[in-house]
């Protein structure tokens, strides 16, 4: 077991009523990560749901990443684009219905990814993703055609 530890911090900017307030907050990782961000839901900082697309996303990625090195494939950029679709349910409370992941992975070397291994991977990646066998949205793997 292994514990990861996130620290959130907001304090009052301004009016402070039913009718809004200042959402910017900082965000900051221990032990290992000694970063902060900013986060709100204003269109200036992340979102909780972009912040949840983040984190599903980088899981997704790390796990590839590391299913491809153990294949001895080489990849040199990967990049995803996640959507995290934000609903209601039919108590009228929000939640993250469907996340959809757009990885986009470039390989080099001379080990050659067909399409089909490629989905394999990304298959395999989600399944063993700590993050997504934590959630219980739906999550969609796109991958180019």
């Amino acid at each position: 077991m292994s514990e990861h530890i996130a620290k959130i911090n907001w304090v009052k900017q301004g009016e402070f009523s039913h009718e809004g307030f200042d959402r910017t907050h900082v965000s900051e990782f221990y032990p290992d990560c000694k970063i902060s961000m900013a986060g709100a839901n204003n269109g200036e900082f992340a979102d909780p749901e972009q912040m949840f697309a983040a984190s599903l996303a980088s899981c997704h990625m790390q796990t590839f990443l590391l299913l491809a090195a153990k294949k001895r494939l080489v990849v040199e950029s990967y990049e995803d684009t996640a959507v995290a679709i934000l609903s209601k349910n039919e108590e009228g409370l929000f939640f993250i219905e469907k996340t959809t992941l757009n990885p986009k992975v470039v390989f080099s070397g001379d080990k050659p990814v067909t399409a089909e291994s490629l989905q394999a991977m990304h298959d395999k990646a989600h399944h063993h993703c700590f993050i997504a066998n934590s959630i219980s949205c739906e999550v969609e793997i796109k991958l180019e055609s």
